[in-house]
């Protein structure tokens, strides 16, 4: 089962909708819905742009991640993928205050 909090590569469709990529994602749903629903909601991680942390994203150190390097995730590329699209074992893991702050970001994203 995936498991809010974790971090897991995922393939994710191109602009062109056509090829896929695998790309590192955050779940953010919740630990019910991805045990008994066949989809996952996830945000993808970047790896650029690290010197400006917007208010919908979220600065994730690689020291409270367990990842190899330090990312971000924006909350407003938020995906809800079918799990077969999840390709690999758990690559880290965001601690439960790390994770506060990404709800803030994904509350502000969608005004509730």
């Amino acid at each position: 089962m995936y498991k809010r909090c974790g971090v897991y590569q995922v393939e994710l469709a191109r602009e062109s909708g056509h090829a896929t990529e695998a790309c590192p994602c955050l779940v953010v749903s919740n630990n019910i819905s991805n045990e008994f629903s066949p989809v996952v909601t996830v945000v993808p991680l970047s790896f650029s742009g690290l010197e400006r942390i917007y208010d919908f994203e979220t600065f994730l150190p690689r020291v409270k991640t367990g990842l190899a390097q330090d990312a971000k995730i924006s909350s407003h590329l938020l995906f809800t993928i079918d799990k077969n699209k999840v390709v690999s074992d758990r690559l880290g893991f965001v601690s439960k205050g790390l994770m506060k702050q990404v709800d803030r970001a994904l509350r502000f994203q969608l005004a509730l």
